[in-house]
């Protein structure tokens, strides 16, 4: 795959140069089976129609490079512009599958399936707040704080979390379900995921790639 840059500062050649770049792939032996790129700085816009105004202007990008390469995929789209993209005829949307909260307010048709239970080790009934185990260390942060129902979180901190609920603050031992904001690097975190009907523990997945 002649990999393109749709307007996502990070890989990708020039669609000029994607003629240029299957030519040389095919002098050395290698089948290109076709173009990617990836909005990636799209599929996260809260407005639709600016997803779908922007996405279309990537398109037009990827468009361009696969009438110079050919071939049957072109793989492109994420979680946020799955419904969206025309033109790709291979979508590359992953967090779908678990979902956080950023996607969550994007009112996709994907429901929250991943939470970290975090253990309520302090209250401050004076001021009004409690803290869990769960903070930086334990959470992708780069979208923003997590999610707890019902409550308001302040802050998280290495280890912590800081939250207020206006129907009482838990007491100390118990647990909360925090929803993380981002889930690619949450997962990332943790060395294995507890797949659970109701509540119930039916099975533990080890996260094997973590680390590399």
């Amino acid at each position: 795959m002649i990999d393109v840059n749709v307007g996502l500062p990070r890989c990708g050649c020039e669609p000029e140069d994607a003629g240029r770049l299957a030519e040389e792939a095919a002098r050395r032996g290698v089948a290109v089976r076709g173009v990617m790129g990836y909005e990636g700085h799209v599929v996260g816009l809260d407005d639709r129609a600016d997803r779908v105004r922007q996405t279309a202007e990537c398109m037009e990008r990827l468009a361009r490079a696969h009438d110079l390469v050919g071939g049957a995929v072109i793989s492109a789209g994420g979680t946020g512009t799955y419904d969206i993209n025309e033109l790709a005829t291979e979508i590359q949307a992953g967090s779908y599958a678990l979902m956080d909260t950023a996607y969550g307010s994007l009112g996709l048709p994907f429901r929250l399936a991943l939470s970290v239970h975090a253990t309520v080790i302090s209250r401050n009934d004076a001021v009004g707040f409690a803290v869990a185990d769960c903070g930086l260390k334990a959470l992708g942060m780069d979208h923003g704080n997590p999610a707890i129902d019902d409550a308001v979180v302040w802050f998280c901190s290495d280890e912590h979390v800081t939250f207020s609920r206006e129907r009482g603050l838990p007491a100390v031992g118990e647990r909360v379900v925090v929803w993380p904001a981002h889930v690619d690097p949450t997962v990332a975190y943790h060395e294995r995921l507890h797949i659970v009907d109701g509540d119930a523990v039916v099975e533990t997945w080890p996260i094997d790639l973590r680390g590399w």
